[in-house]
């Protein structure tokens, strides 16, 4: 009996000594509007807007290119839910290729009947936060040898003014890993260099919510 009790407060000592928890520190949005877009968006509260994403082509595979297009379309309905009248990308894009539209911002405007390009020049889930500092139980900043590491992510956005060509905003928002913390364990380290991981990335969920938080605030920014 004696032994059975001992062997619990045992485990219980090294189950309280073994609690971890990292922290990352918040990276600041960056956000630039034009006072421009602002009177343009006071003036025409639904404008008629286009996504583009072809500065983010990169060679992925068919199963990332179906992720990708998922998470197009659902900053696509994010802002017809926030009253803007969405194009097809599609479509856009070949009236943009006709050199004839492409040099002539009025043809362009006229024949894709569209007031704003929302350009998504940057998609990247894949941003690694890195630390060899914790906190105990107790709460007590603490480092180690060994560091651990989390993916965060990052998304940003560039509008243009179709009628005349003009750069209006560019906005930056981050995704960071365990603000509040998030408890790991002695084994969770960060892999050697041989060793290799089975994925890299933030959790597509996240990344999901992510990007629909991150299309709000992109819209409270340019109307606000």
């Amino acid at each position: 009996m004696k032994n059975i009790i001992f062997l619990i407060i045992l485990g219980l000592i090294l189950s309280c000594s073994a609690t971890k928890t990292i922290k990352f520190t918040e990276i600041a949005d960056e956000i630039t509007t034009t006072s421009s877009l602002k009177t343009f968006l006071k003036n025409n509260p639904n404008p008629k807007i286009v996504l583009r994403t072809t500065g983010t082509a990169l060679e992925i595979t068919d199963a990332e290119a179906s992720q990708r297009n998922y998470l197009y379309n659902a900053i696509e309905n994010e802002l017809l839910k926030n009253k803007f009248v969405v194009r097809d990308r599609q479509l856009f894009n070949q009236i943009v290729n006709n050199n004839e539209n492409n040099n002539n911002y009025g043809n362009l405007k006229e024949k894709s009947d569209t007031d704003l390009i929302i350009e998504l020049i940057n998609l990247d889930p894949t941003v690694r936060y890195d630390t060899n500092k914790y906190y105990d139980s107790k709460g007590k900043e603490r480092t180690e040898s060994s560091s651990w590491e989390r993916y965060g992510a990052t998304i940003e956005f560039k509008i243009i003014m179709i009628d005349n060509n003009e750069f209006a905003g560019i906005y930056k928002f981050n995704y960071t890993p365990c603000i509040k913390g998030c408890l790991l364990n002695e084994r969770y380290t960060k892999p050697k260099l041989d060793e290799v991981e089975a994925y890299e990335g933030v959790e597509f969920d996240i990344l999901e919510d992510f990007v629909i938080s991150a299309t709000r605030d992109l819209v409270n920014e340019m109307r606000n």
